[in-house]
């Protein structure tokens, strides 16, 4: 057999394995499985006749493909879906093409092809690593819901890199001008999804804590779900996509083309703001500066047809910023207020390094790591470390039953951890919770229902249950009806309807944990609020979520914790590919290639929060990293036969 029908082969068979994976998992949908089945066909079908075009569409749909809060899923979600869809229409296409021409189709560049080699190596070794470390795999029922202390968790935190080393060498086929136009996309794309956060951010801020609320101390997270246990994926997202945007608006040069970069950019400033992240604001300002002196370094070239950008439009734009940075930086704001404290919480961050630092034990851990997705398990079993509560699903008898437990030691506030619902549509009036659990004496459950988009509570009903400590007190299995007690959730606001919230429940007692039947929530109407609230659909619409403790989830410092769960080898090679990507685009620069800028200042920025931020813990925006930096190798490089196949 030919090196060319293997190579179709070997195309045809991933592009027919991704597709099947991609509508077997949308099947498995717990809310919208045909709609969802409908979406992978169509990108699919998108990406077989233009395959450019998923190098567009990932990163326009990454903001909110994600419905973890509405799912439960945490494990997959349908952002998964569709990087395997269009992984399927692209390498589909390219067999397609490798069969209908003798020359084999478009040149797969031997470079990315070893770098996608080493991405699954590092995410096989990582897992196997952590499967090593002990404990017990899910059922595949019980997958998509593991808890992050579970070996399913090697999954999470490994599937960025092997749905980059999926797709980086198709979109770094063909010649350089290919490639070219694949970055291109892949810019436009992120550009779409900037303003997709924008928009979503605004709304958050309207409905929750008002659009120019500097003052409550809210952090706004977009539809990044992932921070229902912390961490910083809107950082993230925004430290990459800033500067982006703000090479659009410097280089921009038709009046249309300009207005939109100029508006993108601000609003993007502005959103970058709300987050109070103070590493994102270092991140953001060095990657928008580099910017700005990288276009200095490749003036424009005249034209026909188009306008240099308005030199007092131009210092509209940069006036807006300053005012806003004044604004919130200057004034009694609670931006201020936190960086006030920075030296204080610096402190206290090293403190936590030094903690995460320590759950690698011994020579061997540090060079190889403890296992990709371990250091929450790890934290729990710190004697000073601990969770604020985690959620199980054991079945018996063919049913499937929520295990909450509390804190694992006192000290933690159980409080700050629940199971949650997602609820729509509040009403004015008294809401009752039904529960039926098994009880224990001097079990202590705490029952609400807030309006809340994901950390932040704004107006809630609750009620403590308490059970007797001596042996005279409730025991074994309860039902227990209560009405709950607080804020009135009337409508306040003409788009209040639009708020959305959470019934949560959580255990207060340390080292104890409660078996859970069945939840129930009914509205002043009597109306049942809840979905799946006897796991008739296992863990499916139920989603563990802390607020204000985050610490057992995150090392908060991307190179710490690579180090820490993958090794001191991982580590070096993962600062080799961001000083070669840098290189390269640097390279860019000075051949003069449209986007190198852009992609230097977002690598630099990244570089930059990578300091105070994990990114690993989440998978989309990772996989949004490793995409960018794979995709930058390419700036520069001699596209002669000796470096294709």
């Amino acid at each position: 057999m030919t090196v060319r029908a293997l190579k179709t082969l070997a195309a045809a068979a991933l592009a027919l394995s991704t597709a099947a994976a991609a509508l077997i998992g949308a099947s498995a949908h717990p809310v919208l499985p045909l709609g969802l089945g409908a979406g992978v066909l169509l990108a699919m079908a998108l990406t077989a006749w233009r395959p450019l075009l998923g190098a567009w569409l990932l990163p326009a749909l990454l903001p909110w493909a994600s419905q973890a809060v509405h799912t439960g899923w945490l494990m997959f979600d349908e952002f998964d879906l569709m990087v395997l869809a269009v992984a399927a229409g692209g390498w589909g296409a390219w067999a397609l093409q490798a069969w209908r021409h003798r020359d084999g189709g478009p040149a797969l560049d031997r470079r990315s092809l070893a770098l996608s080699g080493a991405l699954l190596v590092v995410a096989a070794w990582g897992a196997g690593r952590a499967l090593g470390d002990g404990g017990a795999w899910p059922s595949w029922a019980l997958f998509p819901f593991a808890d992050y202390a579970s070996p399913a968790n090697a999954w999470r935190s490994s599937k960025s890199l092997v749905w980059a080393a999926l797709l980086l060498p198709l979109w770094s086929s063909g010649n350089g001008e290919s490639r070219q136009r694949w970055r291109l996309a892949w810019w436009r794309g992120c550009l779409t999804g900037l303003a997709t956060v924008c928009a979503l951010v605004l709304l958050e801020r309207v409905l929750y804590a008002g659009l120019f609320d500097l003052w409550s101390g809210y952090r706004t997270t977009a539809w990044f779900w992932e921070m229902h246990v912390g961490g910083g994926a809107i950082d993230a997202y925004l430290a990459l996509s800033l500067p982006l945007a703000a090479w659009w608006w410097l280089r921009a040069r038709g009046p249309w083309a300009w207005w939109a970069a100029a508006a993108l950019f601000v609003l993007g400033c502005h959103v970058v703001l709300t987050t109070q992240s103070r590493g994102l604001y270092g991140a953001a300002l060095i990657g928008t500066l580099l910017a700005a002196a990288l276009h200095r370094l490749m003036p424009l070239g005249a034209s026909a047809g188009d306008r240099a950008p308005p030199r007092l439009g131009n210092a509209v734009v940069v006036s807006l910023v300053l005012a806003q940075l004044v604004w919130v930086l200057l004034g009694t704001t609670a931006i201020a207020q936190r960086l006030a404290r920075s030296g204080q919480d610096f402190s206290d961050r090293f403190g936590h390094w030094r903690a995460v630092a320590s759950a690698a034990d011994g020579m061997a851990d540090v060079a190889l790591g403890i296992g990709a997705g371990r250091l929450p398990a790890r934290w729990a079993e710190r004697p000073d470390g601990g969770m604020p509560g985690r959620v199980q699903w054991p079945t018996a008898d063919g049913a499937t039953r929520l295990r909450l437990h509390g804190p694992d030691r006192a000290g933690l506030d159980g409080v700050r951890f629940a199971v949650v619902q997602r609820l729509r549509g509040f009403e004015a009036g008294t809401y009752r919770a039904r529960l039926v659990y098994e009880a224990r004496p001097g079990l202590r459950l705490l029952v609400s229902a807030c309006e809340r988009h994901l950390i932040y509570d704004r107006r809630c009903q609750w009620r403590f249950i308490r059970h007797a400590d001596d042996a005279a007190g409730e025991t074994g299995r309860v039902v227990r009806e209560v009405d709950l007690f607080g804020d009135s959730l009337a409508p306040d606001a003409p788009l209040a309807g639009w708020r959305e919230g959470f019934f949560s429940l959580s255990v207060l007692n340390p080292g104890v944990a409660v078996t859970v039947e069945r939840l129930e929530l009914f509205d002043p109407q009597g109306r049942q609020r809840l979905l799946n609230t006897g796991f008739e659909q296992g863990a499916a619409r139920w989603l563990p979520a802390a607020q204000g403790h985050f610490e057992p989830w995150h090392a908060d410092n991307l190179y710490l914790e690579v180090l820490v769960e993958r090794g001191a080898v991982v580590l070096v090679a993962l600062l080799a590919w961001l000083v070669g990507t840098a290189q390269a685009a640097w390279r860019g620069v000075r051949e003069r290639e449209p986007l190198a800028g852009a992609w230097l200042a977002g690598v630099v920025a990244i570089a930059a929060l990578g300091l105070l931020i994990s990114v690993t813990e989440v998978p989309r925006v990772a996989w949004c990293w490793w995409v960018t930096l794979g995709l930058g190798l390419a700036f520069g490089r001699n596209t002669s036969h000796k470096s294709r196949m």
